[in-house]
């Protein structure tokens, strides 16, 4: 089958059917959908947090979907065959499924989960594509539980050359002027 069709997606197919090498990359941070994730343990040295996950999955009911709610603690990118690549994030999941001890909503839809409950899975890894960012803000209405604040993506924007709106090139005047700065430093102008 694969000598009658070579097309791209053939070829993706036949080398994740071969299974990944022997070499797998572990990352301490990722950036992905417009989000910025890094691992818990990298998080521990910034004042920022970015290692808070939510992932919209099955119930197992039906065509019911929930969020689920986790921390991310490793990022793994698997190689392939012919230079593909996947990233994986391995997560700890809280406890979505017990909405008395893990997860509770208000009357105004505003998510609190208790951090210190896990969800009981085999299943801890999601494809990085999958991931939207939350981040976990005490909750003072619960102690010792935590409101979820879901983050929308960084937007990026196709910003047309400057060169074409004004006929001349914004990047070489600074150039210039930082140059200019710089000289007049050296001369002791500043």
């Amino acid at each position: 089958m694969h000598e009658l069709e070579k097309t791209d997606k053939m070829e993706d197919l036949l080398s994740l059917a071969r299974g990944p090498t022997q070499y797998v990359t572990s990352l301490s941070g990722y950036i992905v959908n417009g989000y910025r994730f890094h691992t818990e343990e990298r998080d521990k040295s910034f004042v920022t947090q970015n290692s808070g996950v939510v992932v919209i999955g099955n119930t197992g009911q039906r065509d019911e979907n929930m969020d689920y709610y986790g921390i991310l603690t490793d990022v793994l990118e698997l190689q392939y065959l012919g230079g593909k690549r996947v990233v994986l994030f391995r997560c700890k999941w809280f406890d979505v499924y017990d909405t008395i001890r893990g997860v509770k909503m208000d009357e105004y839809g505003v998510v609190s989960i208790n951090c210190k409950r896990r969800l009981k899975t085999n299943e801890h890894f999601i494809l990085a594509s999958q991931a939207n960012q939350a981040f976990y803000a005490n909750d003072n209405v619960n102690k010792g539980w935590h409101v979820v604040l879901k983050s929308q993506p960084h937007s990026s924007y196709d910003i047309p050359s400057l060169d074409d709106a004004h006929g001349g090139s914004y990047q070489s005047e600074a150039h210039e002027a930082s140059e200019q700065r710089s000289s007049k430093r050296q001369k002791g102008d500043i």
